[in-house]
């Protein structure tokens, strides 16, 4: 490629006329992907004859094209040109002599590319990288040496924030940085600028070295001794200035660069590893040695050099930068906590409050400087913490918090003797000689240590009216602008404090909402934000309630001011607040808000393009408020929950914007965007057509950037399936399209099982709420979770097995049958349910348990003939795994209630009051002699932990036995801890009541499936037995709890209630005398239909008697028919007495149907047994005579497979009006006959060899397969093959 033609490419791309720089772009962008462009592009970037200008361009299209294309990623693909092997090759061996032979400016930009190619290429395609850097630090030119420390971060930049991947850092360390450090000393010595940046490169490459490791050879005495002798000399380093020049623009000269690096260096060290007190558990044994090494010999010479810079700072005769100011207030803070280096700071501390902490927090020029000529910034810097973040500022404020209450003994008193004495000169000073700077100071004082002064216990909390009435609220008036703000901001912090006098609270009051009309914008804005805790008064909300209106225009006036998201938290407090007030003008709001959004958003996306270091900031800041506008139009949408038509209107505000984020692509706002769309279909419970309309667009975004966004899309997903199934059940377009949303997210690389957990939920949302409607999708879902579930090391995590579990246990819940088709046809039946099986205990969730119950008991209720072999002789597996989470359940509903309550604040709040803690005159940390003694940061976490888990098994009102339960005793630890319990979920399975399930389909199997039923019942061991008759008992209460329930509700809408027992399934499994299957297997039972969640159950009635039961439920039945009957009838006359003789009648008839279907074709009118059965027995022959008919009557029903059971109950209720002793005498003679039966058995079985218990992971497959095949629908997934 010819290098003077580059040279005129490059060239032209400066050239003033647009259609010129148009055509050489157009032409580079042809030429980029020819071999041997990069390595031209080198040769421009070294030539010393070519122009600068030239040079720059080439360098920065050489960026471009690196970090574009050296990854050779597929998305990197289709949209530029791959770079060739040859081209990646000579550009290895030429960047390094490139960056020597460039100027500074280039230098940045090639290191930059040197930075992207280490990491992609170190050090498997790169081993003699370190071989050049070596040679460049050994180098005797000066430049040379320059370029290997270049070099040297950016290799340290590839690995500095690992902390598994360490080798690489620990060899440079042991090899390279020896020669570093005489690298640093010898340009100590110098004042050359190339030498102070290469002082600066060797602290840097330092502390990036140490980020998130230290290396064992840095922690020998001998390197610590001469690193730690570098940093002392750097920061001692004398240099000269101009008291009426410099300004924070020096600082990012060499020189004060270097002293920063070292600080940084300095204050990373003893704050990581060298501090005792910070020193994390974990580290303890690693570190522990050197924390001691550092804090004996190191940190006294670091303390005398920081407090003689704070002097020099102080006297004028040493300058420092504000983030040098900044670190050094984080490293005597972390002195603060670790009782050696207290004691070298503790004398100081008063000198250091009023000399160094307080005119940092006082109102300075250039504070004056930047609210007169950008008061938008001002209030940025001011209001957003992380906009000032690791300033001066907050650095000194957060030093001053620590004084006063890490060791409060020693220096609170002193702190507020000092702003005590600051205010009252103030206050008695004339209007001439007053320093309002000086109170704003003292004012920001008590703001930052307002957090412990306003709790209950604070030793001046008495006294905490009178100084805001005193020092605060007469500010309100100042005549400097800069003391209104700040007196605003500090009530605002105290706003929790009460008055002696309504009144006073009422004028407080109306200074503050007057303030919102203030000529100065700072002062409106922290009046805005004084208002916002303002309005948990009743008085104040009322009256505010007059002007609402007028507020909420000065407040989005505010935010079209300043481009910041804070402001908008306040609309968003007040919409909330006043919900009920903001109807009538919502729609005008959210006109206003979409200006606001579509002006700001405008400004950044015509500036998208221009995106560099001078702007991106403002462009953030945009950004921001953008994201606090749509939060505040969330917040108002889902505030009118209850006014659907006020929301149908707002979408028409809404949408609009949506689209527009979703067509520009505008990835920083797509998680508010959802959000509020989200909101939009939750407040209606509906999908209108205009949502139907903006899906399009969602799918898009969904296609070019969705994969990664698919955690923020899920809710509003689930809210158009939940609230759209209809049309989603009528459109095979919108079921491909969130099919095919489900799939990509399975299938992609780019994600990781955050992501398919995301997928796998909207597939279950699917198949939950659109039951019997979406066939089609039922095998593709299966084969995604098959991919996962059958290859053994594809699944990671516990999170992502439960949840691909269950989409197979979905499956089985929507339609078993097309299931176990899907399951068989490609021979998944044995693998998927043996990983089932083996995973059960992983099912932490209400909402898993009871899918997991469902799920499995609809494959029970299939008949015997049409499931597969490979299933058949496992079925009492399957049954004990239902069992083995039912005993669990009720302990998950129990932890979840009081997840519950927890969260929503019915539990003690004082149990939680994480007040400050003012008891005891002693310094906290100051508990022992040594060190060691003193409370790290783990250990504190650690224990509060431990103290919320306490908490909350309180709550639960459980024990240690009982938390034990809860523990995960699995054999896959490695597979990490199991799901939270989300007590937010809902689901259809909300309104399915677990036991109640479970009896009705033990009746349904005992009924038509006694195959099965048999199975499954003959193998249960005598604990299981009796679980299941337990279970059965909880229906039964849970049954009489929804009837209370109803009964209750009736009563309170002034219903007639005819109080009735509900029937099971279970106690009535014949009723109908039917033996065949159901045609549907998915279909829902009654009592699924009418169950809700769980209650706490009364205390159970004294039962009835199976034949009472059955007929008080069919009698209710014809009962209501006999009524809607007689109501319909043209007999309105019909006396009460007539209709409840003519009901009496049908309870009568119903009896006796019901008890002749109950013993299987014995009538009552059996004459023979008639008269013993009917005559009440009083002598002994007449009970001997009764016991013989009424055992040959029973005898007679024996064959049913309903015998058994009804036996079991008849004996059951028969025995309730006995004593305990009574019970007891016949239970012995009960299980005396069963030993007696037992021993029979085995007499009878012995010599013959047992067969073995089958097990689901011994089943043999079988090649033929007794099903039906199923094929609708599923011609769309046939690559499942090819995925696997």
């Amino acid at each position: 490629m010819d290098l003077q033609t580059l040279v005129g490419l490059f060239d032209s791309t400066l050239h003033p006329d647009p259609a010129v720089r148009k055509t050489a772009e157009q032409q580079l962008e042809q030429l980029q992907g020819h071999e041997g462009f990069l390595g031209v592009l080198l040769q421009m970037i070294s030539a010393a004859d070519l122009p600068l200008g030239t040079k720059q361009a080439a360098s920065i299209y050489f960026k471009n094209r690196v970090r574009r294309s050296w990854l050779s990623s597929q998305r990197a693909l289709e949209q530029h040109p791959p770079i060739s092997e040859n081209d990646r090759t000579a550009t290895k061996e030429n960047i390094l002599a490139a960056i020597y032979a460039s100027s500074q400016a280039i230098k940045l930009q090639l290191t930059e590319c040197l930075g992207i190619i280490l990491k992609h290429d170190f050090p498997e395609k790169w081993p003699q990288f370190t071989v050049h850097l070596k040679e460049l630090l050994h180098a005797q030119d000066a430049q040379r040496v320059y370029t290997g420390l270049l070099a040297l971060l950016e290799l340290i930049k590839r690995y500095r924030y690992s902390a598994t991947n360490r080798d690489v850092l620990n060899e440079i360390a042991k090899e390279l940085f020896p020669q570093v450090q005489k690298i640093a000393e010898q340009a100590i010595a110098s004042d050359d600028e190339l030498a102070m940046r290469m002082a600066w490169l060797s602290f840097k490459s330092y502390y990036n070295t140490i980020q998130s490791g230290l290396p064992v050879s840095l922690q020998e005495p001998a390197n610590l001794v001469a690193w730690g002798t570098s940093f002392i000399k750097m920061i001692e380093k004398p240099v000269a200035f101009d008291k009426d020049t410099i300004d924070e623009d020096s600082a990012k000269e060499p020189v004060w660069k270097a002293k920063k690096w070292a600080v940084r260096s300095v204050n990373r060290l003893y704050s990581r590893y060298g501090n005792p007190a910070l020193l994390p558990s974990s580290n303890a044994k690693k570190h522990g040695a050197f924390a001691k090494l550092f804090t004996a010999n190191f940190m006294p010479q670091i303390m005398r050099v920081y407090l003689q810079q704070i002097e020099g700072y102080t006297a004028g005769q040493v300058w420092m930068s504000l983030r040098i100011r900044g670190l050094v207030a984080q490293f005597l803070s972390d002195c603060i906590k670790e009782k050696s280096a207290w004691k070298l700071l503790k004398p100081h501390t008063e000198a250091i409050v009023a000399h160094f902490v307080f005119p940092q927090l006082c109102f300075t020029k250039a504070d004056q400087e930047l609210w007169e000529d950008n008061p938008v910034e001002y209030v940025q810097k001011r209001i957003d913490p992380l906009d000032d973040f690791g300033s001066a500022t907050v650095a000194a404020s957060n030093l001053l918090i620590d004084l006063a209450f890490d060791r409060k003994s020693a220096t609170l008193n002193t702190i507020l003797g000092f702003v005590n004495n600051v205010l009252t000169t103030y206050l008695q000073s004339t209007e001439e000689t007053r320093d309002p700077r000086a109170k704003d100071g003292a004012l920001n004082m008590m703001s930052a240590l307002c957090g412990a002064l306003i709790s209950r216990k604070s030793p001046i909390a008495s006294t905490l009216p009178e100084f805001l009435l005193t020092h605060v609220v007469p500010e309100f008036k100042s005549q400097y602008g800069f003391l209104r703000a700040r007196a605003l901001d500090t009530y605002c912090r105290y706003s929790s404090v009460e008055f002696p006098d309504k009144q006073i609270s009422r004028s407080v009051f109306e200074s503050v909402f007057n303030l919102l009309h203030d000529p100065e914008l700072p002062v409106r804005v922290h009046a805005a934000l004084a208002l916002q805790p303002m309005i948990e008064n009743d008085e104040n909300r009322d009256a505010l309630a007059i002007h609402l209106p007028q507020v909420m225009q000065v407040f989005l006036n505010l935010t079209n001011e300043i481009d910041s998201d804070t402001i908008t938290h306040v609309i968003e407090e007040f919409v909330e607040v006043f919900a009920d007030r903001m109807a009538p003008f919502a729609v005008e709001l959210a006109q206003q808000l979409r200006d606001t959004f579509m002006r700001v958003m405008g400004d950044v996306v015509s500036n998208q393009p221009e995106l560099n270091s001078s702007n991106i900031e403002d462009i953030s800041d945009k950004t921001m408020a953008a994201m606090g506008v749509l939060k505040t139009m969330g917040t108002l949408v889902l505030n009118l929950e209850n006014s659907p038509e006020v929301v149908y209107r707002l979408e028409e505000v809404v949408f609009p914007i949506a689209r527009f984020v979703l067509d520009q692509r505008v990835v920083d706002l797509y998680d508010e965007v959802f959000e509020i769309l989200d909101c939009c279909l939750f407040a209606v419970k509906a999908v209108s057509p205009n949502a139907w309309n903006l899906f399009g667009a969602i799918y898009a975004c969904f296609k070019n950037d969705g994969v990664d966004f698919i955690e923020e899309m899920l809710p509003l997903l689930d809210n158009y399936v939940t609230y759209g199934m209809d049309t989603v059940a009528t459109n095979s377009d919108l079921q491909e399209r969130l099919f095919d949303m489900i799939e990509s997210v399975m299938k992609s690389d780019r994600v990781g099982e955050n992501e398919c957990i995301c997928a796998c939920k909207l597939a279950e949302t699917i198949m939950l709420h659109g039951r019997g409607k979406v066939d089609g999708m039922i095998p593709g879902f299966i084969s995604l979770a098959a991919a996962y579930l059958l290859v053994g090391d594809a699944i990671k995590t516990t999170p992502f097995l439960v949840h691909a579990l269950e989409i197979v246990l979905n499956a089985l819940h929507y339609n078993p049958v097309i299931t176990l088709n899907v399951l068989e046809q490609y021979q998944w039946t044995e693998g998927i349910f043996t990983r089932l099986v083996q995973s059960t205990s992983k099912f932490s969730r209400v909402h898993d348990k009871k899918l997991l119950i469902f799920g499995l008991t609809a494959v029970l209720n299939i008949p015997a003939a049409q499931l597969p072999p490979s299933l058949q002789n496992g079925l009492p597996q399957l049954f004990e795994a239902v069992l083995h989470v039912f005993q669990s359940l009720g302990k998950a509903i129990e932890a979840r209630d009081a997840l519950e309550r927890m969260y929503e604040g019915d539990d003690d709040d004082e149990a939680f009051d994480n007040e400050f803690e003012w008891d005891g005159a002693e310094d906290e940390l100051d508990g022992g002699e040594d060190f060691e003694d003193v409370d790290d940061a783990d250990e504190m976490q650690s224990a509060f932990l431990k103290e919320l888990a306490g908490q909350a098994a309180k709550a639960l009102g459980s024990d240690e036995d009982e938390a034990d339960l809860n523990s995960d005793d699995d054999d896959d630890d490695d597979f990490g801890s199991p799901l939270d319990e989300e007590y937010t979920l809902e689901s259809p399975l909300d309104e399915i009541d677990a036991y109640i399930h479970l009896q009705d389909k033990l009746a349904e199997m005992q009924h038509a499936n006694a195959a099965v039923y048999d199975a499954i019942v003959q193998n249960l061991s005598q604990e299981n037995t009796q679980f299941v008759q337990s279970l059965m008992e909880e229906a039964n209460r849970q049954r009489e709890a929804l009837a209370a329930q109803q009964q209750q509700k009736d009563q309170e809408s002034g219903d007639e209630i005819v109080q009735n027992v509900v029937k099971s399934k279970w106690d009535d499994e014949d009723a109908d005398g039917s033996d065949e299957a159901p045609e549907a297997w998915d279909a829902s039972s009654d009592s699924e239909a009418e169950a809700g969640v769980s209650v706490p159950a009364p205390q159970p009635k004294k039962k009835k008697t199976i034949a009472e039961r059955i007929a008080e439920k069919q009698a209710e039945r014809e009962a209501k028919k006999a009524e809607t009957a007689v109501a319909d009838s043209d007999d309105s006359d019909e006396d009460a007495v007539a209709k409840k003789l003519r009901q009496r009648q049908l309870e009568i008839d119903s009896d006796r149907q019901a008890a002749e279907d109950l013993f299987a074709g014995i009538t009552i009118k059996d004459a023979q047994a008639k008269d013993v059965l009917t005559h009440t027995p009083k002598t002994q022959d007449e009970f001997d005579e009764f016991q013989k008919a009424l055992v040959e009557q029973i005898e007679k029903a024996k064959s049913s497979r309903l015998y058994f059971s009804f036996l079991e109950k008849l004996v059951r209720e028969l025995a309730l009006p006995l004593k305990d002793s009574e019970v007891r005498t016949i239970s012995s003679a009960l299980n005396a006959l069963a030993s007696e039966k037992q021993k029979a058995s085995r007499d009878l079985a012995k010599g013959k060899k047992k067969n073995k218990k089958a097990t689901l992971g011994g089943v043999q497959k079988t090649a033929e397969v007794d099903m039906t095949d199923y094929s609708r629908g599923y011609d769309k997934f046939d690559d499942f093959d090819d995925f696997m």
